[in-house]
């Protein structure tokens, strides 16, 4: 499993493996390389469905893939019956996304209130960032 310097709770761990076992999360390819209170590194190689006729990563499969490192650094501030609810969703594409590379996609946690939560996601190849994105989460009881 990915490296932690500290301890999720049974609950945070429960519903981060769901999560990352689900359908989109599996089909997709991410996967987790790091998490720690408020953060999240994860790593992506396109898979030929999710490149454009001339072999770069359509912008849209970005647009979906930052959801995942902001709602993983988010979780580790999560209690047990709270979901993560995207409200807002501001994205970036800085550069042409290219098709055989690793992406690295890190999410942080900006601010976390009672029912409100913001972070920012980067995806970047090769150190050089490619993709930005700002993402408000409205805080909901899980069913």
């Amino acid at each position: 499993m990915a490296e932690q310097d500290f301890t999720l709770t049974a609950g945070q761990q429960a519903f981060l493996d769901t999560a990352l076992t689900s359908g989109y999360s599996q089909w997709c390819g991410a996967r987790l390389a790091e998490v720690r209170r408020g953060y999240a590194r994860m790593t992506f190689r396109p898979r030929a469905e999710t490149l454009t006729p001339w072999g770069t990563l359509n912008g849209s499969v970005m647009n979906s893939l930052v959801e995942l490192p902001s709602f993983v650094a988010l979780v580790t501030e999560l209690a047990d019956g709270e979901l993560p609810v995207t409200s807002d969703i501001f994205i970036q594409h800085l550069r042409p996304m290219p098709g055989d590379v690793e992406y690295v996609l890190e999410g942080r946690l900006l601010r976390r209130g009672r029912t409100m939560a913001w972070t920012d996601v980067t995806a970047s190849v090769d150190g050089k960032a490619v993709t930005l994105a700002r993402i408000t989460k409205s805080i909901v009881a899980r069913a």
